[in-house]
């Protein structure tokens, strides 16, 4: 198979079947299926569950699950139907497709791409990353947040970012831009929607003036899908004095509380950090199911 399965895609699948039915998997070139009725279909050769993959109408491999033979049909329709929601390239088309309109989303509201961070590294140029080779296009958000908006404070607005870019990296997303850079270029809850699984980071959220909390709190105020922005807001003030002596709307005070971090409190190793982070801002993931 082509080098694009190895992805974290793939690895989580493997351990999604390993925890939930006990599975292993393996990616096998196309064999011979003349002597299968219907290709399509899921079939077993000895003990193994074997699951065509197959995009426009064309074969490209198989997966395999060892020793399958113990699974009941409901489990084995469970496996079939994950391992094709993960593997199958139209899917992965899907993911493509949606970056690249990302992407082209971003060029339009032209922030400041110095600013700009990709898996946390500058971003070079939106030709650049329109590559098809680019990592960019070939990730979504890996690990699903709790929310679409999380909270820091911290006495160094230096250390905030660095864990807003620790979060952001943790979950996959595929750029880290300033707030400050595409305001103006937002004016509805659908023009942050369209941007796609980014973060955008919202420093020293005091600063907000009413029109801008309105529009966050229009966005954070409706359900999202996990692969649209997630809004990391920061502050050099608790949660008391963001209430008593700052502008902000009282209602958009209460949803920062829901899940605000202090950063002060964090552990010092970045393994560490990643642990607090995980647990305090990623669902339940399948494996845990």
């Amino acid at each position: 198979m082509q080098t694009t399965l190895d992805s974290s895609f793939v690895e989580r699948l493997k351990q999604i079947l390993a925890n939930r039915y006990g599975k292993g998997l393996q990616i096998r070139q196309l064999m011979d299926l003349s002597d299968i009725s219907d290709a399509d279909e899921v079939f077993t050769r000895g003990r193994d569950l074997h699951i065509p993959i197959r995009v426009n109408g064309n074969f490209l491999g198989t997966a395999v699950v060892p020793s399958a033979d113990d699974l009941n049909s409901e489990k084995r329709s469970g496996v079939a139907q994950l391992v094709r929601m993960v593997l199958e390239p139209a899917m992965y088309k899907w993911y493509l497709d949606q970056k690249e309109a990302n992407l082209e989303e971003l060029n339009k509201v032209q922030p400041n791409l110095e600013n700009v961070r990709l898996f946390g590294e500058s971003l070079p140029s939106i030709d650049d990353i329109l590559n098809e080779d680019s990592p960019a296009l070939t990730e979504s958000p890996a690990n699903e947040l709790v929310s679409h908006l999380i909270h820091f404070e911290g006495r160094s607005e230096n250390n905030n970012k660095k864990v807003a870019l620790q979060l952001h990296e943790l979950t996959g997303r595929w750029a880290f831009v300033p707030f400050n850079d595409i305001k103006g270029q937002l004016h509805s809850s659908m023009d942050i929607a369209r941007l796609g699984g980014m973060t955008i980071f919202v420093e020293n959220v005091e600063n907000l003036n009413p029109s801008e909390q309105e529009l966050l709190m229009e966005y954070i105020s409706e359900d999202h899908l996990a692969d649209e922005p997630l809004i990391v807001t920061s502050s050099l003030k608790n949660l008391d004095e963001l209430g008593s002596v700052s502008s902000l709307d009282p209602k958009l005070v209460d949803e920062l509380s829901v899940n605000c971090f202090e950063v002060d409190r964090a552990p010092l190793t970045a393994q560490g950090l990643k642990e607090v982070l995980e647990l305090f801002f990623l669902k339940d993931s399948p494996t845990n199911a």
